[in-house]
């Protein structure tokens, strides 16, 4: 565990004083200083220049890669790119959140650029995403649109199997989405996000504006690219290579924070917003430089309880978090290969019976 996250050891001599769970979130959000809710522009500035120079460097450093047909290290350029894209994507969720800075208009043009990189129209992921928080592991949702619990949501074993009888090509893409999550999360992008009738009128219009911004700024960067190097191929190694590395970034996190053999999913007679916020969410401690270079987005407990919360904030809520009542009921893990391979190995479908994950192989 890293040493700053450790919990107190007073925690355990507050939980052994028998307690009722919270149902709501009013205790834990008590727990926490006010000044973390509240947006730093320091700070935020600060994060803006970290994940601006970072991605410039990267993009400087393909550029060097393709100038001198460095080719067999273009790869390497690809992953610190896509690594850099992330870092930029981080920003413009707290943008969506609206923790980032105060004013709502900067936050929502700062959020249109940040989101550029990686291909994802602003406002369709910021009122899609939303709904991920007012409904996280709640099995009651309807699939057909995007206002609800859309981060790794499983199929239970009934759905799967009815699935599987009558859309078996559907039901293999659900297989191959769980058996390789970037997939799941590129394949999200395009199904929540590419068409407007999922989304209510005021938001429509709304996301009618990030698709115009998103494909100039498109344009604007393929031209840019193709007028630097003279080659077409730049833009392949700039921009797509780049935005298909963090879909494994996009997956690595959204699948960890809320896929693991240690949490649950709810009915809606069961479901609560403690046990949707601070029992649903995983902190899968990425080592330091990575969880520095995407602003901490792996501390994800604070986020949930509050997306008030911004990222530059999080280290400092957890800390607090921590050395409260409520610490024994936040699941946290240091990065781990063996881990992630469990998850990946087991968690595919929700047995509502025995209110665990089933691998395909037991379901079969």
């Amino acid at each position: 565990m890293i040493p700053i996250l450790e919990k107190s050891t007073s925690v355990s001599e507050i939980e052994t004083k028998e307690r009722r769970e919270p149902v709501n979130l009013t205790g834990p959000v008590k727990s926490i200083r006010p000044e973390l809710y509240r947006p730093n522009v320091k700070k935020a500035i600060l994060s803006v220049i970290v994940g601006v120079v970072f991605h410039t460097l990267s993009l400087g450093l393909l550029f060097f890669l393709i100038q001198n047909d460095y080719t067999y290290l273009l790869p390497l350029g690809w992953i610190l790119a896509g690594t850099s894209v992330t870092s930029l994507f981080v920003l413009g969720h707290d943008c969506a959140h609206a923790s980032f800075l105060k004013n709502n208009k900067t936050n929502d043009t700062l959020g249109h650029f940040f989101f550029l990189f990686s291909f994802y129209p602003y406002y369709g992921w910021k009122f899609s995403h939303n709904a991920h928080h007012a409904h996280t592991n709640h099995l009651d949702s309807n699939e057909e649109d995007v206002y609800y619990d859309n981060a790794w949501l499983p199929f239970t074993v009934n759905q799967y199997l009815v699935l599987r009888e009558k859309k078996p090509i559907r039901a293999a893409i659900y297989r191959w989405t769980r058996y390789l999550p970037p997939l799941g999360s590129l394949l999200h992008n395009i199904i929540n996000h590419a068409y407007p009738s999922k989304y209510i009128d005021s938001h429509r219009k709304k996301l009618y504006l990030s698709y115009i911004v998103l494909a100039l700024g498109i344009g604007v960067l393929f031209v840019s690219a193709y007028l630097l190097t003279g080659k077409l191929s730049s833009i392949f190694h700039f921009f797509i290579a780049p935005a298909l590395v963090f879909q494994f970034w996009m997956s690595y996190y959204t699948y960890l924070h809320h896929t693991s053999d240690e949490i649950h999913f709810y009915k809606s007679e069961d479901w609560n917003p403690y046990k949707g916020q601070i029992h649903s969410t995983y902190n899968f401690l990425n080592p330091k430089i990575i969880s520095f270079l995407h602003f901490h987005i792996d501390i994800h407990t604070p986020h949930h309880l509050s997306t008030a919360i911004p990222c530059y904030h999080l280290k400092e809520a957890y800390r607090e978090l921590l050395k409260s009542e409520y610490a024994n009921d936040v699941k946290e893990g240091k990065f781990s290969i063996s881990y992630i391979y469990k998850q990946w190995k087991q968690c595919h479908v929700w047995d509502e019976e025995e209110n665990r994950y089933k691998s395909f192989r037991e379901v079969h």
